[in-house]
Order: structure tokens, then C-alpha cells, then sequence
């Protein structure tokens, strides 16, 4: 028996660009959450420019590394839809605009008061806009 059952992308009648911008979204989940499990910091420090020398400190770097494993779970599921399961491209899209549109709420109400933004903030807005875009292109074509 098979891990993965058959791909269904000959199901797909969506444009093939939409499907290229939930990769994109992928690769972004699955680098994010990459350096977040693997940096000794989670990225917090290096990367995002957070203090992180204060009691809590420890604690922030292992959430992020938690955060950083969901992210790659997600990721993982995101690319084999892109590559093998395109017919759950315009759903997953959609999932993906609820997901970054989250994140950007929480930072615009529960800001970090630190100087600079951390970098995912912008690849999660502009991902927000292409994969609003893409759900336009992931619909299904009339016969």
C-alpha cells in the first residue's frame, strides 16, 4: 500500500501560475520554519532582532522552535498539494490567506517595540496579496 495515494492533478482546471504561488507560499513555510528549529536562537535574535537576554528568553526560543515545526508540517502539506494534489489548490489558498492575514493582525496589535520588523512579516504580506490573487486563478474553468 502506498503512502500517498494517486496524484489528482489531471483533475486540476485552474491555471498552473495559481499553483506555482502555493509553492512559493511552501517554500516559505518550510525555510521559516527550518531556521526556526535549527538557528540556536529560533532566528529570534539573529534573524527578527529581538532581545532575547531577559528572564523568558529561553522560553521565546522554544516556541519559536515549536512554531518552527508546525511551519514545516504546513509547508510539507502546501508543496504536495502544488506538486501532486492540485485540484485542493484554490482551498488551501484560501487557507493560506486566512493564515497570513492572522499574522499580520497580530502584529499590528500585539507589536514587538522593537526597531526593525522581522523579515517574514513582509514575505507574509506580499504572500497574502498573490494568494488572493492566485484563488482567482485556481478556479475551476467552465466547461
Amino acid at each position: 500500500m502506498a503512502l500517498l495515494p494517486q496524484s489528482t492533478n489531471h483533475h486540476y482546471t485552474g491555471a498552473t501560475w495559481a499553483c506555482f504561488i502555493l509553492g512559493l507560499t511552501s517554500l516559505q513555510s518550510l525555510v521559516g520554519g527550518t531556521l526556526h528549529v535549527l538557528l540556536p536562537d529560533s532566528g529570534l535574535g539573529s534573524i527578527a532582532g529581538l532581545d532575547l537576554a531577559h528572564e523568558g528568553g529561553l522560553q521565546m526560543i522554544g516556541l519559536a522552535a515549536w512554531v518552527g515545526a508546525t511551519q514545516i508540517a504546513w509547508g510539507s502539506l502546501l508543496a504536495l498539494v502544488a506538486l501532486r494534489y492540485r485540484n485542493l489548490t484554490q482551498l488551501l489558498l484560501t487557507l493560506v490567506c486566512v493564515e497570513k492575514a492572522l499574522i499580520l493582525l497580530g502584529v499590528a496589535i500585539k507589536p514587538t517595540n522593537t526597531d526593525g520588523t522581522p523579515p517574514g512579516i513582509y514575505g507574509a504580506a506580499l504572500l497574502l496579496g498573490l494568494s488572493l490573487i492566485a484563488i482567482y486563478g485556481a478556479r475551476a474553468k467552465s466547461e
